[in-house]
């Protein structure tokens, strides 16, 4: 059984392995266990050193698919996006012909790219995993909304289970909530948590990257 990963997330190989940003291949590498085989499509360098946060996915059977980055934010990306992405998509339905589970991440470039050519392979399972905010009155650009809607369309993307932080009112029935939570061994893992109120304030550290889709700027009160 073989495992696509389709991601927008820049990926090095450094002596034979495969390194990106550790939460997510942490979060792949519990994946991929259950398949013989693996493959990433994706963009990558190998000649460039690696970050600190980089780890290597842990599996012994990954087939790599390298893709240019679509970049659209400036002129230099856009002509090389241009020129590339014909070969980009032609890979993307190659991948998606070879394999028996189609994963995406979302939302990306990459992830839109897969959300509307998933639908030529409805028999074929798939996942993907929003790791955005799915929040349907949130302020988002128009083309993580659009991710949203065609992957939440079961007639449009059948077949697949859509994993998303939290549980919001009105959802399709492939939508599948989550809550990522942090224990230590001794902890039991339910969620007994108290409601929060003027007696039980706390105080919270923003951890993280200081990027403008994190909002770290942005206090609600």
């Amino acid at each position: 059984m073989n495992f696509l990963i389709l991601t927008h997330v820049h990926h090095v190989k450094k002596g034979g392995n495969y390194y990106a940003y550790g939460p997510y291949v942490r979060e792949m590498n519990i994946w991929t266990k259950f398949f013989t085989s693996v493959t990433i499509l994706a963009p990558l360098s190998e000649d460039r050193e690696l970050n600190p946060i980089e780890i290597a996915y842990e599996h012994e059977n990954i087939r790599f698919v390298p893709v240019q980055e679509i970049n659209l934010t400036t002129w230099s990306g856009r002509v090389k996006t241009l020129a590339s992405l014909p070969g980009t998509l032609a890979k993307i339905l190659q991948a998606m012909r070879s394999t028996d589970h189609i994963h995406l991440r979302c939302p990306g470039n990459m992830g839109l790219a897969g959300a509307v050519f998933q639908y030529f392979f409805p028999s074929k399972a798939k996942t993907a995993k929003y790791a955005g905010n799915w929040d349907p009155e949130s302020d988002q650009p128009y083309t993580y909304k659009l991710q949203q809607r065609l992957v939440s369309n079961p007639t449009f993307a059948k077949n697949m289970s859509v994993l998303v932080y939290g549980k919001w009112p009105n959802q399709s029935q492939n939508i599948v909530p989550f809550f990522t939570f942090s224990y230590s061994q001794t902890e039991p893992q339910e969620d007994n948590r108290a409601p929060l109120n003027e007696s039980n304030k706390l105080q919270l550290l923003f951890v993280g990257a200081l990027v403008p889709g994190k909002n770290p700027s942005w206090l609600r009160r």
